[in-house]
Protein backbone atom coordinates (compact mmCIF):
# COMPACT_ATOMS: atom_id res chain seq x y z
CA UNK A 1 0.00 0.00 0.00
CA UNK A 2 2.79 2.40 1.11
CA UNK A 3 4.62 1.74 -2.18
CA UNK A 4 1.31 2.48 -4.38
CA UNK A 5 1.06 5.65 -2.29
CA UNK A 6 4.61 6.78 -3.34
CA UNK A 7 4.49 5.94 -6.89
CA UNK A 8 0.86 8.00 -6.90
CA UNK A 9 2.43 10.87 -5.34
CA UNK A 10 5.50 10.32 -8.23
CA UNK A 11 3.50 9.96 -11.19
CA UNK A 12 1.10 13.40 -9.63
CA UNK A 13 4.33 15.93 -9.12
CA UNK A 14 5.95 14.71 -12.46
CA UNK A 15 2.72 15.56 -14.07
CA UNK A 16 2.57 18.65 -12.36
CA UNK A 17 6.39 19.78 -12.64
CA UNK A 18 5.48 19.07 -16.44
CA UNK A 19 2.40 21.39 -16.86
CA UNK A 20 4.36 23.91 -14.23
CA UNK A 21 7.17 24.04 -16.83
CA UNK A 22 4.87 24.36 -20.23
CA UNK A 23 3.20 27.57 -18.39
CA UNK A 24 6.40 29.10 -17.49
CA UNK A 25 6.85 31.43 -20.53
CA UNK A 26 10.13 31.48 -22.24
CA UNK A 27 12.35 34.21 -21.92
CA UNK A 28 13.05 36.03 -24.87
CA UNK A 29 16.39 37.42 -25.51
CA UNK A 30 17.76 39.53 -28.71
CA UNK A 31 17.90 42.16 -30.70
CA UNK A 32 15.04 44.80 -32.10
CA UNK A 33 15.77 47.09 -35.07
CA UNK A 34 13.06 49.69 -35.52
CA UNK A 35 12.91 52.03 -38.51
CA UNK A 36 11.98 55.57 -37.56
CA UNK A 37 10.08 57.60 -40.17
CA UNK A 38 8.53 61.55 -40.30
CA UNK A 39 5.80 62.81 -41.87
CA UNK A 40 4.60 66.39 -42.10
CA UNK A 41 5.88 69.80 -42.19
CA UNK A 42 9.16 69.33 -41.53
CA UNK A 43 12.71 71.24 -42.20
CA UNK A 44 14.94 69.58 -44.35
CA UNK A 45 18.04 70.29 -42.68
CA UNK A 46 16.45 68.48 -39.54
CA UNK A 47 14.97 65.65 -41.35
CA UNK A 48 18.23 65.12 -42.87
CA UNK A 49 20.18 64.79 -39.23
CA UNK A 50 17.15 62.87 -37.75
CA UNK A 51 17.49 59.18 -36.56
CA UNK A 52 15.92 57.18 -39.13
CA UNK A 53 16.60 53.86 -36.56
CA UNK A 54 17.21 52.51 -33.26
CA UNK A 55 18.52 49.27 -32.08
CA UNK A 56 17.42 47.63 -28.39
CA UNK A 57 19.25 45.33 -26.73
CA UNK A 58 15.91 42.98 -24.89
CA UNK A 59 16.28 40.07 -22.28
CA UNK A 60 13.38 39.35 -20.22
CA UNK A 61 12.09 42.60 -18.84
CA UNK A 62 15.17 44.37 -19.29
CA UNK A 63 15.69 46.94 -22.48
CA UNK A 64 18.95 49.06 -23.39
CA UNK A 65 19.19 51.37 -26.28
CA UNK A 66 22.66 52.70 -27.55
CA UNK A 67 22.65 55.83 -29.12
CA UNK A 68 25.99 57.14 -30.86
CA UNK A 69 26.59 60.99 -30.64
CA UNK A 70 28.98 62.70 -31.86
CA UNK A 71 32.25 62.29 -29.79
CA UNK A 72 30.23 60.46 -26.68
CA UNK A 73 28.20 57.11 -26.44
CA UNK A 74 24.99 57.14 -24.47
CA UNK A 75 23.27 54.05 -23.11
CA UNK A 76 19.51 54.30 -21.76
CA UNK A 77 19.14 51.03 -20.08
CA UNK A 78 15.57 50.07 -18.36
CA UNK A 79 15.22 47.65 -15.58
CA UNK A 80 11.59 46.10 -15.63
CA UNK A 81 11.31 44.04 -12.96
CA UNK A 82 12.94 46.99 -10.65
CA UNK A 83 11.04 49.90 -12.34
CA UNK A 84 14.39 51.35 -12.76
CA UNK A 85 15.83 53.79 -15.53
CA UNK A 86 19.86 54.29 -15.78
CA UNK A 87 21.02 56.94 -18.39
CA UNK A 88 24.81 56.57 -19.11
CA UNK A 89 26.52 59.02 -20.51
CA UNK A 90 30.14 58.11 -21.82
CA UNK A 91 31.91 61.38 -22.51
CA UNK A 92 35.64 61.90 -23.00
CA UNK A 93 35.25 64.86 -20.03
CA UNK A 94 32.88 63.01 -18.15
CA UNK A 95 31.47 59.21 -17.29
CA UNK A 96 27.84 60.27 -15.64
CA UNK A 97 24.70 58.00 -14.68
CA UNK A 98 21.75 59.20 -14.32
CA UNK A 99 19.63 57.11 -12.02
CA UNK A 100 15.54 56.89 -12.31
CA UNK A 101 14.29 55.34 -10.15
CA UNK A 102 10.76 53.20 -9.23
CA UNK A 103 9.87 55.91 -6.60
CA UNK A 104 10.80 59.09 -9.58
CA UNK A 105 8.62 57.11 -11.76
CA UNK A 106 5.52 57.11 -9.32
CA UNK A 107 6.15 60.62 -8.19
CA UNK A 108 5.40 60.88 -12.41
CA UNK A 109 2.31 59.54 -12.68
CA UNK A 110 0.79 61.69 -9.53
CA UNK A 111 0.31 64.14 -12.28
CA UNK A 112 -0.60 62.27 -15.15
CA UNK A 113 -3.30 60.22 -16.22
CA UNK A 114 -3.22 56.95 -17.95
CA UNK A 115 -5.79 55.93 -20.57
CA UNK A 116 -5.29 52.22 -22.49
CA UNK A 117 -7.44 50.87 -25.00
CA UNK A 118 -7.35 47.93 -26.42
CA UNK A 119 -8.37 47.12 -29.67
CA UNK A 120 -9.42 44.14 -31.97
CA UNK A 121 -7.35 45.10 -34.67
CA UNK A 122 -3.95 43.31 -34.88
CA UNK A 123 -0.75 43.56 -37.25
CA UNK A 124 2.08 41.47 -38.19
CA UNK A 125 5.48 42.46 -37.81
CA UNK A 126 8.39 40.70 -38.44
CA UNK A 127 6.50 37.44 -37.75
CA UNK A 128 5.06 38.38 -34.54
CA UNK A 129 0.90 39.29 -34.32
CA UNK A 130 0.21 42.54 -32.10
CA UNK A 131 -2.90 43.91 -30.99
CA UNK A 132 -3.39 47.61 -31.28
CA UNK A 133 -3.88 49.49 -27.93
CA UNK A 134 -4.52 53.37 -27.90
CA UNK A 135 -2.37 55.13 -25.25
CA UNK A 136 -3.56 58.46 -24.17
CA UNK A 137 -1.46 60.33 -21.36
CA UNK A 138 -2.39 63.21 -20.01
CA UNK A 139 -0.18 65.55 -18.21
CA UNK A 140 -2.36 67.38 -15.11
CA UNK A 141 0.46 69.85 -14.86
CA UNK A 142 -0.03 71.76 -17.88
CA UNK A 143 -3.06 70.00 -19.43
CA UNK A 144 -1.58 68.83 -22.45
CA UNK A 145 -2.37 65.16 -23.77
CA UNK A 146 0.35 62.60 -25.85
CA UNK A 147 -1.67 60.00 -27.52
CA UNK A 148 0.19 56.91 -29.17
CA UNK A 149 -1.13 54.15 -31.07
CA UNK A 150 0.92 50.97 -30.42
CA UNK A 151 0.76 47.32 -31.30
CA UNK A 152 2.13 45.21 -28.73
CA UNK A 153 3.26 41.60 -29.05
CA UNK A 154 3.47 39.06 -25.41
CA UNK A 155 6.05 37.09 -26.75
CA UNK A 156 8.26 39.54 -26.01
CA UNK A 157 8.90 40.50 -22.52
CA UNK A 158 7.99 38.38 -19.44
CA UNK A 159 4.88 40.71 -18.10
CA UNK A 160 3.88 43.97 -18.37
CA UNK A 161 6.67 45.14 -16.06
CA UNK A 162 8.37 45.73 -19.48
CA UNK A 163 6.29 48.63 -19.82
CA UNK A 164 6.75 50.08 -16.12
CA UNK A 165 6.92 53.49 -17.70
CA UNK A 166 3.16 53.32 -19.14
CA UNK A 167 0.80 51.46 -16.83
CA UNK A 168 -1.85 49.39 -18.35
CA UNK A 169 0.02 48.55 -21.41
CA UNK A 170 0.80 44.48 -22.39
CA UNK A 171 2.96 43.41 -24.19
CA UNK A 172 6.28 44.67 -26.13
CA UNK A 173 5.43 47.55 -29.08
CA UNK A 174 6.46 46.59 -31.98
CA UNK A 175 4.68 49.73 -33.81
CA UNK A 176 4.50 53.05 -31.99
CA UNK A 177 2.75 56.24 -33.81
CA UNK A 178 2.26 59.71 -32.29
CA UNK A 179 2.02 63.03 -32.80
CA UNK A 180 4.53 65.57 -32.12
CA UNK A 181 3.57 68.88 -32.55
CA UNK A 182 2.43 68.63 -36.48
CA UNK A 183 5.10 65.84 -37.15
CA UNK A 184 3.86 62.29 -37.28
CA UNK A 185 7.03 60.24 -35.89
CA UNK A 186 6.17 55.79 -36.71
CA UNK A 187 8.62 53.50 -35.34
CA UNK A 188 8.51 50.14 -36.47
CA UNK A 189 10.37 46.77 -35.95
CA UNK A 190 11.76 45.76 -39.24
CA UNK A 191 13.95 43.01 -37.33
CA UNK A 192 13.64 40.99 -34.33
CA UNK A 193 16.73 39.05 -34.15
CA UNK A 194 16.98 36.25 -31.05
CA UNK A 195 20.42 35.87 -29.44
CA UNK A 196 22.31 35.39 -26.19
CA UNK A 197 22.42 38.60 -24.34
CA UNK A 198 24.55 38.85 -21.45
CA UNK A 199 23.63 40.22 -17.90
CA UNK A 200 26.37 42.44 -17.77
CA UNK A 201 24.75 44.75 -20.54
CA UNK A 202 22.47 45.69 -17.79
CA UNK A 203 24.80 46.62 -15.31
CA UNK A 204 26.05 50.11 -14.32
CA UNK A 205 29.83 50.48 -15.41
CA UNK A 206 32.36 50.91 -12.72
CA UNK A 207 34.08 54.39 -11.59
CA UNK A 208 31.28 56.42 -13.51
CA UNK A 209 29.92 59.20 -11.73
CA UNK A 210 26.15 58.31 -10.18
CA UNK A 211 23.89 61.21 -9.83
CA UNK A 212 19.77 60.94 -8.92
CA UNK A 213 17.01 61.94 -11.20
CA UNK A 214 16.14 64.62 -8.82
CA UNK A 215 19.78 66.38 -9.54
CA UNK A 216 19.77 66.02 -12.84
CA UNK A 217 16.71 67.67 -12.92
CA UNK A 218 18.00 70.83 -10.97
CA UNK A 219 21.10 70.64 -12.77
CA UNK A 220 19.48 71.18 -16.38
CA UNK A 221 17.16 74.24 -14.78
CA UNK A 222 20.35 75.69 -13.17
CA UNK A 223 21.86 75.52 -16.94
CA UNK A 224 18.63 76.90 -18.45
CA UNK A 225 18.57 79.96 -15.92
CA UNK A 226 22.42 80.61 -16.12
CA UNK A 227 21.55 80.81 -19.95
CA UNK A 228 18.74 83.18 -19.55
CA UNK A 229 20.63 85.55 -17.46
CA UNK A 230 23.55 85.25 -20.22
Amino acid sequence: MKRITVTVLMVIFCFTSINSMAQKKKEFAGTVTFSIKYEGDIDPQKLANAPTSLTYLVAGNNTKLTINGQGYVQHVVSLGDSSQELTIIDHPMQQLIIKKSKEDFEEEREYRKYTITPSDETKTICGYVCKRYDVSIENIEDDSETKIICFTTEEIGQDERINFDVPGLKGYPLYQEQMIGDIKIINEAVEVKKKKIKPVEFLMPANFTVITYDEYIEAVRKAAQEQEDF
